[in-house]
């Protein structure tokens, strides 16, 4: 769901502003990534889908068969473009079934095809809690309190084969799980269902609105005990924040920490409690407690989007890659410029955020487009035969040295513009792949450590700061974004221990430039964005 209904004027004017210092876009992650279509999958458009995979077999329950929702009861979620059926694909083919939910009765369908569940799969179960929808008894448009358990091995069998599949299925009604547009995700034994909204009726342009909406505010841990016939919930706890949490429609995913921890890491989301622009503080959820980066502010890709997750764990760099979706900033690449926009449009960008094992978090944007406007309320669907962490986290450090297939982008909404423009269910699934650079890091690991810009963006000067760990000869040079060397830095023989070096910018063109330093312990290069 992407408006919110707290008009204000400023949300239908565009203001474009040059990026300037409160900016952090550093240095380029340690792999390249390259995306292909799939040609003749023939698979429906969806989004907003719940997800569940076993072998070559994927399953899809749920969401919309539309494009973004309209602001009008008439166009916000018209019944007719719900997903109504469980649809399974093939892989090694591209070849889907489809089994209706009409089979089922309407309290168990319903809640199964409705929008914006947060989901999880645990091991041979596919758990989705509450969702938007139609209420075929009650007649009016709900957020289901409901906790759906679906087998999903049976269900796929049962799907492809034709058969019934209500056995597959199991429910129970929990006024917790009233929920919608927030994530669900696991720590060890725990769940957390983390952010959303409770949103009841249509949606209606003012002075007569016939919803309600009542933001979660919370982060809601708890146990699924589930013997495979009976399911409870239990030592359900809360950690509410009335400022910070109240989110929805964000981006949770898994995250590996420096210590080798798993954890949860959430970005983005809306609406300001003051204001109809998205949140930019990355929230770290752990084990041990939730903490709010407010250190940071996230520019690119605040709504759901196809997030890829990978880890280094020789640098212990954390690196997620957010697929285009809707942004408060989006890079010009005909300019070279990365702006603002209030309407937060649909870009095309991909883009890495790179959390460094110091505790600094940077934005990249990639050299690398999306073909169209996609990516909104996509999947990413992770090649579950590369290297990866049992959390889904991609492991870098045991990826071969050539191009990898690390997964796919499925579904998600294809926006014709970038602004309140049509849009339809994305039908296209595409390869995404890998080349991890192993040599990445050397420096780190052995003379030149803790490198930084800052201030990055720059206007008149920025400062390079970084750490020798022992005595060697480094040369820094400035390049433009196709090489070309525009700047000797310093060539000097640095002896051991903190070092920072001025950088004069005042004369460079407004855009992005590479510093690169070298030593025989390897090369680091690292973006510096100029705004005047």
């Amino acid at each position: 769901m992407k408006n919110n209904f707290k008009k204000i004027t400023t949300l239908f004017f565009i203001v474009l502003l040059t990026l300037r210092a409160a900016a952090q876009f550093g240095q380029m992650p340690p792999f390249t990534l390259s995306i292909e279509a799939i040609s003749g999958t023939n698979i429906p458009g969806f989004h907003s889908f719940a997800f569940a995979q076993s072998g070559d077999k994927w399953l899809i329950i749920g969401g919309r068969t539309n494009g973004l929702h309209g602001l009008n009861s008439n166009d916000g979620f018209p019944a007719e473009y719900k997903n109504d059926k469980v649809i399974v694909i093939d892989t090694t083919t591209w070849t889907y079934y489809s089994a209706d939910l009409n089979q089922l009765p309407y309290s168990i369908a319903d809640p199964m095809r409705s929008t914006n569940m947060q989901y999880i799969q645990d091991g041979n179960y596919l758990y989705m809690a509450g969702g938007f929808g139609y209420d075929t008894v009650g007649d009016h448009y709900v957020t289901f309190p409901t906790l759906t358990a679906i087998h999903i091995n049976n269900m796929i069998n049962a799907v492809i084969n034709a058969q019934p599949i209500a056995s597959s299925i199991r429910q129970v009604v929990d006024t917790n799980m009233r929920t919608c547009g927030g994530d669900l995700g696991k720590i060890g034994n725990n769940f957390y269902l983390c952010f959303g909204h409770d949103f009841e009726g249509r949606y209606a342009d003012p002075p007569v609105p016939i919803f309600t909406q009542q933001y979660s505010n919370r982060i809601k841990k708890f146990n699924i005990n589930d013997d495979g016939t009976t399911i409870t919930l239990s030592g359900m706890t809360y950690d509410s924040d009335t400022t910070n949490y109240h989110r929805r429609d964000l981006n949770v995913g898994p995250v590996i920490r420096p210590d080798g921890s798993f954890a949860l890491q959430a970005y983005g989301g809306v609406f300001q409690k003051t204001q109809n622009l998205p949140y930019r503080e990355p929230i770290l959820i752990q084990a041990s407690g939730t903490t709010v980066n407010n250190s940071y502010q996230q520019f690119m890709s605040q709504y759901t989007c196809a997030n890829i997750p990978a880890f280094d764990s020789v640098n212990a760099n954390m690196y997620s890659t957010f697929l285009g979706g809707i942004s408060l900033y989006d890079y010009n690449p005909g300019t070279n410029a990365v702006v603002a926009d209030t309407n937060v449009p649909f870009i095309s960008d991909i883009t890495t955020m790179t959390m460094h094992a110091a505790g600094t978090t940077e934005e990249t944007v990639l050299p690398l487009q999306l073909t169209g406007l996609l990516g909104a309320n996509a999947k990413f669907v992770l090649n579950e035969n590369v290297a990866h962490y049992v959390n889904g986290v991609i492991n870098l450090r045991q990826l071969p040295a050539t191009r990898v297939l690390v997964g796919y982008m499925l579904g998600g909404i294809r926006a014709q513009t970038g602004n309140f423009g049509s849009s339809t269910a994305n039908d296209s699934i595409y390869r995404i792949y890998f080349t991890y650079d192993h040599t990445s890091g050397i420096d780190e690991l052995t003379s030149i450590g803790n490198v930084t810009l800052y201030p990055n963006p720059a206007s008149q000067s920025t400062t390079l700061l970084f750490t020798m760990k022992d005595a060697e000869k480094v040369r820094v040079t400035l390049t433009d974004i196709t090489g070309k060397e525009l700047m000797l830095i310093a060539e000097e023989q640095f002896q051991k221990g903190n070092q920072k070096i001025t950088v004069n910018t005042s004369e460079l063109a407004a855009g992005i430039y590479i510093c690169k330093m070298e030593s025989k312990s390897g090369e680091k290069v690292i973006k510096l964005v100029v705004g005047k």
